[in-house]
């Protein structure tokens, strides 16, 4: 093999052993998004159905991709480091489908980014209407009420007319109050405890949290959703130079013989 082909195959082991560690991320990743309590409980807050598993869908399809991504890279470095042609040929059909199936996924995740942003408010008030009666929920937005210090989507308001009925003379959830011990309450919502119950209850200023939630969670939704989209760029990237090399090394095995 001439030094075109050498230094070909060098980048194409090099690109792979990167290519290989990316599958690994993301199949880090789609672990993350099942086992990270915050996110759960985030994506319980957004869902207005529950029986809607898109994202839990989407967490396995990128455990799925990751371990697929994973072995591709490896069949890439074992075919440049044996200078197989077969093991190459198979190498680029799979980084092409790879390709193809990341511009899909960059398509549904640009839509999902635009539906957030379009119709944060609407979708966090219809969960707290609909949903708030089913525990996860609940925990999710104790946790998220807690974290940024707002109350529903909009304002307390939200909590008028909704499925779930408060305890006694209670209006809203312990989490919207002004909080005697709101670390505590960050490791178990449940014992939220309100410096004023009564005031809060009646929603006085000064004892209950004014903010919304939908800012917060919106820039939460986006800030995660721009990390995995910077990720499949650099993947696609690493994709597109490793099938150039591949191709360049495949034209020069056996040129010798």
């Amino acid at each position: 093999m001439d030094c075109c082909a050498s230094i070909a195959r060098a980048l194409l082991i090099f690109f792979n052993f990167i290519f290989w560690i990316c599958g690994g991320a993301i199949l880090g990743v789609g672990i993350w998004f099942l086992v990270d309590k915050d996110i759960s409980s985030r994506i319980e807050i957004v869902q207005i159905d529950s029986g809607d598993d898109y994202f839990k869908f989407a967490a396995y399809l990128f455990i799925a991709f990751g371990a697929f991504v994973f072995i591709v890279g490896f069949a890439g470095m074992c075919g440049a480091i044996r200078a197989s042609k077969c093991l190459l040929g198979f190498y680029i059909f799979f980084v092409l489908l790879v390709i193809f199936a990341e511009i899909g996924a960059a398509v549904l995740l640009i839509l999902y980014r635009m539906e957030v942003e379009d119709n944060i408010v609407k979708l966090l008030q219809e969960n707290i209407k609909k949903r708030y009666s089913e525990e996860t929920v609940r925990t999710g937005w104790d946790l998220a009420q807690l974290e940024f210090e707002c109350c529903g989507a909009v304002n307390s308001m939200d909590y008028d007319n909704i499925t779930y009925s408060f305890p006694g003379s209670q209006t809203v959830p312990n989490t919207c109050c002004k909080l005697s011990n709101r670390e505590a309450a960050l490791d178990d919502p449940s014992k939220a405890t309100p410096s004023d119950s009564a005031k809060c209850y009646n929603r006085v200023d000064t004892d209950i949290n004014t903010k919304g939630c939908k800012d917060s969670l919106k820039d939460w939704a986006l800030k995660h959703s721009t990390i995995i989209i910077g990720v499949g760029i650099g993947i696609a990237v690493l994709e597109i130079f490793s099938i150039v090399w591949a191709c360049c090394f495949c034209r020069n095995i056996g040129k010798d013989d």
